[in-house]
């Protein structure tokens, strides 16, 4: 929705952290549709550019299995410190990050 916030992201991360991002759930075709089961989806569907940060799935994902010993606390660590300098970029702006893109038509609706 926003080339402007894609390319803060890319640089906030770049700029610290160097994550490894992985984009094959922004795609409006992904079988697993995360994107319809996330908290992000209705700010997207009504206009306000969001961000996707998922760690993806395991074997127990969202199963009684799924414990907490079963979470990566480094590294999620260091996606929490890369959200937050990013979110610190956006709160200093002088200006909103400006919507330029329409979300895919597939993307507008929920069902599946």
């Amino acid at each position: 929705m926003s080339t402007e916030l894609g390319e803060l992201t890319e640089q906030v991360n770049k700029s610290y952290l160097n994550l490894q991002y992985d984009y094959r759930y922004d795609d409006p075709n992904d079988p697993n549709r995360f994107f319809f089961h996330s908290d992000h989806f209705n700010y997207a569907r009504k206009g306000i550019p969001i961000v996707f940060f998922f760690d993806g799935v395991h074997e127990d994902y969202h199963r009684p299995g799924d414990e907490p010993q079963k979470i990566d606390y480094v590294k999620m660590e260091k996606v929490a410190r890369t959200i937050y300098l990013e979110l610190w970029d956006i709160a200093n702006r002088p200006t909103r990050v400006k919507i330029d893109k329409q979300l895919p038509a597939q993307l507008m609706q929920r069902a599946g």
